[in-house]
């Protein structure tokens, strides 16, 4: 046996080995320090004298949020990452050169994006070809460690399982959906917060002046409080009462502390009223409040609605009956419609006065019973418009519903109805105790649809109601477009998706879906 090229083969692969992790190990701690430099560079205008509000607000916008944390936690991992492959841990090599297909792949592109930039730009031969020849060297010497690995895998030692070998294969697949999604999501809604944490102007222009005012929006937007109110007395000390009966109360602003006034907090209704003392909910922006009020109870009561009514009209339009087919294609009628052009018949359909259809059919109703005709008037009642709302979606979102609710009863086998009919089980037992639990993930895929959209609603308040009552996307336009409060409005954004992310997550562990 010639042990002197034995050894010079294993001197070899430990030299490839170190290299390798040495590459890693060179890869993670330049992340850590892009990572630890954005942060000096704060430190260092800090140390300067700049205010640190000014400090944080550059650091954000140089960096963000989400890159620190990408650049922190993948320089820790590589590292480790080196350690492992040092000592030849197969899983760890395997993972390696899944990180180097990755490397490769990424700077292919960055050399393709250098060559396209340099010829457009038409830069100097040198200039030009500079920067893709260090990327094309880096991708050599990418696939030159990937390829190594794999003709040398059995050099390492260990076993990798096969749920291992699934989670590779697995984040291969999710990669490029994960840079998507930061990408066109999270970056976006990044910028958005950091947005919100300033009092930028809206179109004011690239040279004006943006102040970092940190959460002054979120607590303006949230700020609320509950206050007890003494009535106002007599000269006998008893609590006055006006012409009506009704006791008199005097102005929270008048008898609460200086806070209420500084921060100038409205009253925005009476919870409770005991004698002479009643109990009041004020909030700094009652429109924002009353907005989420209203986008609230129509999200509540319109998805619960479409729920029982989607069950319903599936169950109906899943059984066997001639001309189902056309009662199916009839249904999903209303949801065709654009919501702007059902808006607008809804309006017609509403009218204050007998020309509105609704008021026409209870003018009717009246006069057939003899009693006095009234017209209500749904668009102009404070206490009708939401109901008005609500029932606008109904009509146009309830076929939605009841199209994913019948993909979901079309996936249940029939032949345990059969069973159940011999076991002797009446059909509310069946819907009970068989369609609901099956239909479950079905059901909570529609609500967490349908809740989405009902949270999010613009079109239907815009159209309908305009400025007489917001939903929280219509204050957001109308505080963006209107005062031109850009960080202001930001906040009102990244509160909508924290109360759509809240509804998202009750819906699945509510309903269990992480379980099925």
């Amino acid at each position: 046996m010639d042990y002197s090229s034995t050894a010079r083969a294993r001197t070899s692969i430990s030299t490839q080995v170190y290299l390798i992790a040495g590459l890693m190990l060179l890869l993670g701690v330049g992340a850590l320090w892009l990572f630890v430099t954005g942060i000096t560079d704060a430190l260092m205008h800090r140390a300067a004298g700049a205010d640190f509000g000014a400090v944080l607000l550059r650091y954000l916008h140089v960096n963000g949020i989400i890159l620190p944390l990408i650049e922190l936690g993948l320089g820790l991992y590589l590292i480790r990452l080196a350690a492992r492959f040092l000592r030849r841990d197969l899983r760890a090599a395997m993972w390696v050169r899944q990180l180097l297909l990755w490397g490769v792949v990424a700077s292919t592109v960055f050399v393709v994006q250098a060559l396209g930039s340099a010829l457009a730009t038409q830069m100097a031969a040198t200039e030009a070809y500079m920067i893709p020849v260090i990327g094309v060297i880096l991708a050599l010497t990418l696939t030159y460690a990937y390829l190594w690995i794999g003709s040398n895998i059995e050099k390492f030692e260990g076993q990798e399982t096969l749920a291992e070998s699934s989670a590779r294969f697995a984040w291969n697949l999710l990669v490029p959906t994960l840079l998507v999604l930061v990408f066109v999501a999270l970056r976006p809604l990044e910028k958005t917060f950091i947005a919100s944490l300033t009092d930028q102007r809206f179109a004011a222009g690239a040279d004006a002046e943006v102040n970092f005012v940190g959460f002054d929006n979120y607590a303006k937007l949230l700020g609320v409080r509950w206050d007890l109110v003494q009535c106002t007395t007599d000269d006998t000390g008893a609590c006055a009462v006006d012409e009506s009966g009704a006791t008199v109360f005097p102005r929270a602003r008048d008898v609460l502390d200086e806070t209420y006034r500084d921060l100038r907090y409205r009253e925005i209704s009476t919870w409770l009223t005991l004698g002479g003392t009643k109990l009041i909910f004020s909030a700094r922006d009652t429109n924002f409040i009353g907005s989420i009020g209203n986008t609230l109870m129509f999200t509540v009561v319109s998805v619960t609605i479409e729920l029982i009514l989607g069950i319903f009209i599936a169950m109906v339009i899943n059984s066997k009956f001639p001309g189902r087919g056309l009662m199916r294609a009839a249904m999903l009628v209303p949801w065709a419609i654009p919501t702007v052009v059902s808006a607008k018949l809804w309006t017609v359909i509403l009218r204050d006065n007998s020309s509105g259809i609704l008021n026409a059919g209870i003018n009717l109703i009246q006069r057939t019973l003899g009693l006095p005709e009234e017209s209500i008037a749904w668009l102009a009642r404070p206490e009708t418009q939401i109901i008005a709302m609500i029932a606008i979606d109904v009509w146009k979102t309830t076929p939605f519903m009841a199209l994913i609710l019948l993909a979901g009863l079309q996936t249940i086998p029939a032949d345990i109805y059969e069973a159940a009919d011999v076991d002797g089980a009446n059909r509310i037992t069946q819907f009970l105790r068989l369609t609901i639990p099956l239909l479950r993930p079905t059901i909570a895929v529609a609500l967490v649809f349908r809740t989405l959209d009902a949270v999010r609603v613009f079109d239907v308040f815009q159209v309908v109601l305009a400025q007489k009552q917001y939903s929280m996307a219509t204050y957001n336009y109308y505080t963006l477009t209107n005062s031109q409060q850009l960080g202001y409005a930001s906040a009102v954004g990244v509160v909508i998706f924290v109360i759509i992310l809240l509804f998202t997550v009750a819906y699945v562990r509510i309903l269990g879906v992480s379980a099925e």
